[in-house]
């Protein structure tokens, strides 16, 4: 410590007392020694505000990655076990490994109902990244100013503070991954490889493993940096024992996983990473290294670093200016290597090789982004900042050599850039949630009217065609498929389709804004949907511009149903503070279902006081089938009707009778679903 040292080494120590350190001295050398400290504990104050500012724009289930996890914990407690399904029907280990759902199961048991305590999880694994990063840099003998500059670019970073809040593995995975470091560190000075450290090394290593796929390659990165970095301390057959103590060790505790997907007929990479890995590229291993990893190094050098610690979108300027600030970005991938020379030969320890080997690992992947780069967030971020140091000096070393006089000039322009590049643009984005532009929000599935038709309607085994797979699944509880999604992805063609349409025996459709605001899951499923016969639109919403479809006729899960307002004779009444619409027909029909999307009054001091929904059982003779005593749809107290009628009954019409008053009424989505098609 500062303050002790000067006490040990100082001729003024010879006195008593006061006399030791006059005028305060050793006072202010105190204060001067806790102030990193103080500001370090602030950017943890710091990240906290910025993830209590963005989590009300994040919800449960607009990641579809995060309801997966969801459903998988809710699997493993239901007993399904690795080889069991989650309720979309995929396998419990076959999308992810268990590891973080796993952790989850005991929040899920104890408040099944309630995602809050998944959320309070990440942000108390987000505050803990704090003092870990803290603790493994001054154990490394990282400067503490340096610590703290680093510790509030990651407080100020967007990505990592949205996920500070999100149902997601990042956070934990962080906390385990900081723990490894440390861990690899004390077993490196440990003669005997086989000690409790370096058990729980391994252990930590295929735990990172279990909670994200990706960090197979940070188990690599510590095989190779145990077999060739410790020549001066180690034989070869040390070494050697030590990475393949690794390495066999993570593979032994990976095979559950291994055996569950061989078992049940999943890739053994997963079915998530198989088809991004394959999927989108054709060719094997040698193709892909040739194709596609350099297009992936790119994308981190040019992109997904700078993205990860200083962004440049929404509230900045766009255009050519933004084009500037992108431009900018650019010095935190250069820093950051400048930083990774230098820790190399300053700092040097196992995550020279782990980090290095884990990002080139992600290049493999069709789209290298900031999910990539925040596994290794922090060593990222002290590296950026050690360059950014390092720079300095290297120039004010060149303007002192040159011209001392320059020196406080110079400061004072790099105080300048330093605010203009870095505090500026993150400092706006602090409410941000980093997938979407200022004062956007997520989808959102809990509580939608959307979610809440699709789970009442038809049993779970009858699938939903949607583009999110676990979402859908989680708040429906219907089996889940996306075969059209593919095949609109690759030509918008009619034919193409419907055969997909077929091939999944899909029984509904649900489409929206369901990944970001304003962009639609798939304009060409949207269109054929609003088009064709098979596609009975339940209902629209202004959530997430949603709209729920029930598919009905050949080629879907319902093949004898039709819908009989389509053949109707339509016909309207009107009296004072009511309105009547009626569909009939020539001959009865059986019906099973009636539905009825929105209804009611609008427009200046309108109101809507009841709405039913009659069926003509008999001439003349009308049951009602359904009540609301409000309007129906949007902001109304009932989100839609639906009712599901005994088998057998027969109708020659269906009515909805509303009472209110308005300067207008309008009705939408009303359809009578009957056994046997009509023309």
């Amino acid at each position: 410590m500062l303050a002790s040292s000067l006490t040990a080494s100082s001729p003024v120590n010879s006195g008593t007392g006061a006399d030791r350190f006059p005028f305060g001295i050793r006072r202010r050398l105190l204060e001067l020694e806790r102030a990193p400290v103080f500001v370090g504990a602030l950017a943890l104050v710091a990240g906290l505000v910025h993830v209590a500012l963005i989590a009300p724009h994040y919800f449960v289930g607009s990641f579809d990655d995060d309801a997966s996890y969801v459903l998988s914990a809710k699997a493993l407690l239901d007993g399904q076990g690795l080889t069991g399904h989650i309720a979309s029907g995929a396998v419990v280990a076959g999308v992810y490994p268990p590891g973080y759902s796993a952790l989850l199961a005991p929040l899920v048991w104890l408040w099944p109902h309630s995602f809050v305590p998944l959320r309070i999880l990440s942000g108390v694994c987000y505050a803990a990244v704090f003092p870990l990063t803290w603790v493994y840099l001054r154990r490394r003998g990282v400067r503490p100013w340096v610590v703290v500059a680093a510790l509030w670019v990651i407080a100020l970073g967007p990505p990592f503070a949205t996920f500070g809040s999100m149902v997601m593995a990042e956070t934990p995975f962080l906390v385990l991954f900081l723990a490894f470091l440390l861990l690899v560190e004390r077993w490196d000075r440990q003669r005997s490889a086989l000690s409790g450290t370096g058990l729980a090394v391994v252990l930590c290593a295929a735990g990172l493993v279990w909670l994200k796929e990706a960090a197979l390659g940070m188990a690599a990165g510590l095989a190779l940096w145990e077999l060739f970095a410790h020549r001066d301390r180690y034989r070869l057959p040390e070494r050697v024992s030590r990475g393949l103590m690794v390495a066999l060790g993570t593979a032994v505790l990976l095979v559950p996983v291994v055996v569950a997907r061989v078992a049940t007929g999943v890739p053994v990479a997963g079915s998530r990473y198989s088809q991004e890995l394959g999927g989108y590229y054709s060719g094997g291993l040698g193709s892909r290294l040739v194709h596609v990893v350099p297009h992936g190094l790119w994308q981190m050098i040019s992109t997904a670093i700078g993205a990860t610690l200083v962004p440049y979108l929404s509230p900045l300027p766009s255009g050519h200016i933004s084009d500037l600030w992108k431009a900018l970005t650019w010095h935190v991938s250069i820093l950051a290597a400048v930083g990774a020379v230098v820790w190399f030969r300053r700092h040097r320890d196992a995550a020279v090789v782990i980090v290095p080997v884990y990002l080139a690992e992600t290049s493999l992947w069709p789209y290298v982004n900031e999910r990539r780069v925040i596994l290794a967030l922090p060593v990222v971020a002290a590296w950026y900042v050690i360059g950014a140091s390092a720079a300095w000096r290297l120039v004010a070393g060149w303007i002192a050599s040159h011209r001392q006089s320059r020196l406080t000039a110079a400061r004072r322009a790099a105080v300048v850039s330093a605010l203009v590049i870095v505090v500026v643009p993150l400092a706006a984005q602090i409410p941000r949630d980093y997938l979407f532009n200022t004062g956007q929000s997520s989808s959102h599935f809990d509580g939608s009217r959307y979610a809440a038709v699709l789970s009442q309607i038809g049993p779970p085994s009858d699938p939903v065609e949607t583009d999110y797979l676990y979402s859908t699944a989680l708040f429906t509880g219907h089996r889940t498929v996306r075969t059209a999604f593919n095949a609109a992805l690759t030509g918008c063609y009619l034919p193409g389709v419907e055969g997909a349409i077929a091939s999944d025996n899909a029984g509904f459709l649900l489409l929206g804004d369901l990944n970001k605001p304003g962009v639609m899951d798939s304009p060409c499923l949207l269109e054929f949907a609003n088009s064709q016969p098979w596609a009975v639109r339940l209902l629209h919403t202004t959530r997430d511009d949603a709209s729920a479809y029930e598919l009905i006729g050949p080629g879907t899960a319902h093949p004898d149903v039709s819908d009989a307002v389509r053949s109707s004779k339509f016909s309207q009444s009107t009296s004072p503070g009511s309105v009547a619409y009626e569909w009939s027909w020539s001959a009865p029909v059986s019906l099973q279902q009636v539905s009825v999307g929105a209804a009611g009054f609008s427009g200046p001091g309108s109101g809507t006081s009841v709405v039913t929904v009659e069926v003509e059982v008999a001439p003349g003779t009308w049951r009602t089938v359904a009540r609301a005593a409000s309007g129906v749809g949007d902001g109304a107290a009932a989100p839609f009707l639906l009712v599901h009628l005994a088998p057998g009954v027969e109708a020659t019409a269906v009515r909805l009778v509303a009472h209110g008053q308005g300067p207008s009424f309008s009705v939408a989505d009303v359809h009578a679903l009957a056994s046997g098609s009509r023309s």
